[in-house]
């Protein structure tokens, strides 16, 4: 008797797909079907043939792409020998993988040579003769810098921390014979991931049409600038919902879904006729990728196991959340099903500054406004440039509609010029304004005090948000007056209310202020049009002035207002930090430029803005509800 007979594989199979499809997969819940998401047919393929040695697949969610790597790891158990890693983002999910799925599939697939040692199949690790198989995470750099490894399985990349998928190549290089199957859903423009995928063959999924006969990658948006390229197309103005909150009647709507190809002939969402459609990778797009390395991808509209109106749901909801500055819906919808990389940079807002060239800065401002506010930004000055104290001041016009116009910006040399300038523009008695007091502050808040105008404070930024008594958490608190502050008498007797006695309506308040949650608050109006735009656009349509609110920026405003309105800018989660960074608690903004104060005097108009309810009421307008993020613990 050989006592290593069983150290030895048996012949491996012709055809994987085949010999795979007695597999229970999916955690033995079902058997597999090559024939329920043919685009992870040809990936699995490449792990058996002569020539490929990495094949990185960058799949959507929810079709079939975790069942490829069971398939593969079941065949390499059974026919491979050596050290085989399945790499998981942490050790968490791996222990849950190996529970759910992957020991499942291991059990079924009977040409798995056993010992049948009590150990031989412990908490991630298989021993079987001819193979070892260790499921584990890469949160740690030590899972990578392990021996020398045949067989690789990495799945997530996308959350994978950067570096760690070259880690992971390294432990490969002495192996003439290699394999390495990347499993993921697209993560960021230029990330080890998307590096990995433009380095391979780069082979798309395309469609045959059943009428024309050419083959054609289908997209999930329909570009009436492009309709060459086809896309998915429905009919939606009949199908709005008369709240007009942006929501839609799908029952009408699912009636009007149809796929169109570029020579025009379409199909209709139902299943029968969608698995018609015959389906192959295309020719490499980078024909300068060597034959060793081959990558795929395809779009979720193209796998007939995912519903075209679901897709739709999805793109609805990540437009309505666009509208209102949460880029995560949008982020995700890409990646996770239109399976494209996804970068901010992509974006058409970047907070630009957009002048309206028709426009003059005037004190008369707009007839129809509904309040005149501003906002004036103490400076100390530079000795090294002859800099006296000053202030910088913005004066906005503000509609019902919370759409603004900016009539005045500059530079103000002295507390008497700033009380005549808001006299000249009629911004004291008719409007209403804040002075920032975080620098300079007892002086400050006794000008302010005297004056009868409102303050505003960012030290306190580092608490993050501020509880209202209504139980919401906003970037700025309720206020309390200056004079307790100053340690003097108000102004104003206190209103007695059945909750106690509140400030006078008239009473100097000092604000304080959540400086990242101000900006982020700026941002979110003034980009407003271009991302309802944009929306509007991927819908096939023009944008309505009623749908979004308007900064408009005159055309002769000063080249200091020009650069300081550019001076702060949103960055992703993976920007480095700086240490003047701040933060909303749900976005990251850097300052560009040192002088930042006319936008930071625009930022304090968009917060009494909100503080006036101007804002929350266009809002509630625009079917939009703009909560506030929890307050960091």
């Amino acid at each position: 008797m050989n006592i290593f007979a069983t150290a030895y594989p048996d012949a491996k199979p012709s055809d994987i797909i085949e010999w795979a499809r007695g597999l229970k997969v999916n955690g033995g819940k079902t058997t597999f079907d090559p024939d329920f998401t043919p685009q992870i047919v040809e990936p699995i393929r490449a792990m058996t043939d002569a020539d490929t040695r990495i094949g990185t697949f960058i799949k959507p969610v929810q079709v079939g792409g975790s069942t490829a790597g069971e398939v593969v790891a079941a065949y390499w158990a059974a026919f491979d020998s050596g050290l085989f890693q399945f790499n998981w983002q942490n050790d968490e999910v791996a222990v849950k993988r190996w529970h759910d799925r992957i020991l499942p599939v291991l059990s079924s697939c009977c040409d798995i040579k056993r010992s049948e040692e009590r150990f031989e199949e412990t908490i991630c690790v298989a021993r079987y003769p001819n193979i070892t198989l260790r499921v584990q995470g890469v949160f740690m750099e030590s899972a990578l810098d392990s021996d020398t490894v045949g067989r690789q399985i990495n799945e997530e990349i996308h959350l994978w921390k950067p570096g760690f998928l070259s880690k992971a190549r390294r432990r490969q290089t002495r192996v003439w014979n290699a394999k390495a199957l990347d499993i993921s859903n697209a993560g960021n423009v230029n990330d080890q991931l998307h590096q990995a995928y433009e380095e391979g063959t780069q082979e798309v999924w395309e469609i045959n049409c059943p009428k024309c006969g050419g083959w054609h990658e289908m997209q999930f948006r329909f570009d009436p600038n492009k309709p060459e390229l086809g896309g998915l197309r429905w009919d939606s103005s009949g199908c709005k919902m008369a709240e007009g909150n942006g929501r839609f009647n799908y029952n009408k709507l699912e009636r009007t879904i149809r796929y169109e190809f570029p020579c025009g002939h379409s199909i209709k969402d139902f299943a029968a006729e969608r698995r018609t459609l015959k389906g192959r990778y295309s020719a490499p797009k980078n024909e300068g990728a060597h034959i060793s390395h081959r990558s795929w991808t395809f779009e979720g509209v193209s796998c007939d196991a995912i519903k075209w109106l679901t897709l739709i749901q999805e793109w609805h909801s990540a437009i309505r959340s666009m509208k209102v500055g949460d880029l995560e819906p949008m982020r995700r919808f890409r990646t996770e099903r239109e399976c494209k990389f996804w970068s901010e940079d992509s974006l058409p807002f970047k907070g630009e500054i957009v002048i309206s060239p028709t426009i003059k800065k005037n004190r008369e401002g707009l007839p129809d406004r509904i309040a005149r506010l501003w906002k004036a930004d103490w400076q100390q000055g530079y000795k090294h440039l002859g800099e006296l104290e000053h202030f910088w001041l913005v004066i906005k016009d503000v509609l019902p509609n919370c759409n603004d116009q900016l009539i005045f910006e500059g530079r103000i040399n002295s507390e008497a010029e700033l009380i005549a300038v808001l006299k000249e523009h009629d911004a004291i008695e008719s409007g209403a304004g804040v002075v920032d007091c975080s620098k300079n502050t007892k002086h400050l808040l006794q000008f302010c005090f005297q004056n009868g105008f409102h303050a505003i404070m960012s030290n306190q930024s580092h608490r993050g948000l501020f509880r209202h008594s209504d139980g919401n958490m906003r970037f700025y608190d309720e206020g309390r007056p200056i004079a307790n502050s100053l340690n003097i008498p108000t102004r104003y007797e206190p209103r007695a209310t059945p909750n106690g006695f509140i400030p006078d309506g008239r009473e100097p308040l000092v604000i304080n202020v959540n400086k990242g949650g101000m900006i982020a608050n700026h941002f979110f109006i003034r980009e407003m049009k271009s991302r309802v735009t944009q929306a509007a656009k991927d819908e096939g349509r023009e944008a309505l002035p009623s749908e979004y609110i308007e900064c408009v920026i005159p055309s002769d405003v000063s080249d200091d207002f020009k650069e300081q309105y550019d001076s702060w800018e949103r960055v992703g989660k993976d920007a480095k930090r700086k240490t003047d960074e701040v933060s909303s608690g749900a976005e990251r903004f850097q300052q560009k430029r040192q002088r930042d104060h006319l936008l930071i005097c625009c930022a304090g108009v968009d917060m009494l803005k909100d503080w006036a309810g101007i804002l929350g009421d266009r809002l509630a307008e625009l079917g939009v509800n703009k909560i506030e993020k929890k307050e960091k613990q």
